[in-house]
């Protein structure tokens, strides 16, 4: 699937996945967004051409980032030697690069779904500061049950009233560019 991110391979699933929802409208169906979904190990230097020609497809929103191959920061040895994508807090910091490299390179102009590490209000809130407009959680849910929800929404308040700000339109993507600029290689 990671291969598909390719910008040639992308520009063809895009442009294959938006006909098809152009042929399911014009048939009467209902308007479905498309979100597309990027790793945190895509290449920095690809990461321009993916997000132009996501852009010019007009997807809906872009969601940052799936799981990680790397297992940069993982101390427990079994899980590193374990195959598959990692997620939770091993991949925060890379996925927050990436997130704010996205939100710079958009310009904030299509909504970005935070996704990566995501576990308590602080997070939540280092999510939208990188440009997300939505989070997605999955690690921290299953690990915490459904009442983390509960909590997060109730540490982002008081993160929002700590800095005297009464909406979260006003942080989303506040702190981007020093997101932006953490190296690809330190942050995995």
């Amino acid at each position: 699937l990671r291969d598909l991110q390719a910008p040639a391979a992308l520009d063809a699933l895009l442009e294959k996945v938006m006909a098809a929802r152009a042929a399911l409208i014009a048939a009467g169906g209902p308007h479905r967004p498309i979100v597309l979904k990027i790793a945190p190990d895509i290449a920095e230097a690809d990461l321009p051409a993916i997000i132009e020609r996501t852009m010019a497809h007009r997807v809906d929103a872009i969601a940052v980032s799936n799981t990680t191959l790397s297992r940069t920061g993982v101390r427990d040895s079994a899980v590193a030697k374990q195959a598959g994508g990692l997620s939770g807090p091993p991949l925060f910091a890379r996925s927050t690069a990436v997130l704010g490299r996205v939100y710079r390179l958009t310009g904030g102009r299509v909504p970005l779904i935070g996704i990566g590490g995501i576990g308590s209000g602080e997070t939540a809130l280092a999510k939208l500061e990188a440009g997300a407009s939505l989070l997605q959680l999955y690690t921290a849910l299953v690990y915490h049950g459904p009442a983390l929800v509960g909590q997060i929404c109730a540490e982002l308040s008081r993160c929002l009233d700590r800095d005297g700000l009464t909406s979260i339109s006003q942080v989303v993507g506040r702190a981007a560019d020093h997101w932006a600029e953490m190296p690809f290689e330190t942050t995995s």
